[in-house]
């Protein structure tokens, strides 16, 4: 009798062991999955946080792809001369970097009194070009864009396309500058000395559009000559 209730009591207190030690187990799960977890979810945060480049940066500038460095810091030193404090950012396209100032065009007119009163500031950068508006660089998203952009243009201005395309080969480059134009309901072109330029920049997935003074992009190399 001694003993059967003696095994009882032991058993009982085993059970109860049991049901503390299930609880205590199921926390420690909880835990190492909350662990497993919080890497995801905190990479999953700092890619939210981090800025879109569509639509955010308002001018490209190209540079010397084999001074990639140098450029980053020639472009924040210019940019700084002209009390701009911008964002930059490299694309996916070699030599060529996004920037956002508070005024693209104040800024390129600032950068070309720069560059013609110290040419040296500008040794590896080389064409600043302000964006207007950026799209996906699908057809229909560009001539949209492009139509918009070029209904500013007055009837007796002069205009041409400016054009680069970069990680994009959808189309060769007279049927797409065809494409791009036949949207544009102005009839005076002129290649060499247009009032107006429509600039079309075709970064792989995206494309910026504006239209531009000849004199509101800056081709350091040009200027400094």
């Amino acid at each position: 009798m001694i003993m059967a209730k003696k095994r009882r009591t032991q058993k009982a207190e085993h059970a109860k062991a049991k049901t503390r030690k299930a609880p205590a187990k199921a926390k420690a799960r909880q835990k190492k999955a909350a662990a497993k977890r919080k890497p995801a979810k905190a990479r999953q945060q700092a890619k939210q946080a981090q800025p879109k480049i569509a639509g955010r940066f308002n001018m490209i500038i190209t540079f010397d792809p084999s001074h990639a460095g140098t450029a980053e810091a020639e472009l924040k030193a210019a940019l700084g001369r002209i009390g701009e404090k911008a964002a930059i950012a490299r694309t996916e396209a070699e030599g060529l970097i996004k920037a956002k100032v508070s005024d693209a065009r104040k800024a390129v007119e600032r950068l070309t009194k720069l560059c013609r009163s110290d040419s040296q500031a500008f040794k590896v950068t080389h064409h600043y070009t302000p964006i207007d508006n950026w799209c996906k660089s699908e057809l229909k998203e560009m001539q949209k864009a492009i139509k918009a952009a070029s209904a500013a243009i007055g009837q007796s201005e002069k205009w041409r396309l400016g054009l680069n395309k970069r990680h994009w080969d959808k189309l060769e480059g007279t049927k797409l500058i065809l494409k791009l134009t036949e949207v544009i309901e102005r009839d005076n072109v002129d290649l060499t000395n247009p009032d107006k330029i429509v600039q079309v920049e075709i970064i792989g997935k995206e494309a910026g559009i504006s239209l531009l003074k000849p004199e509101e992009i800056l081709d350091a190399q040009k200027t400094r000559s």
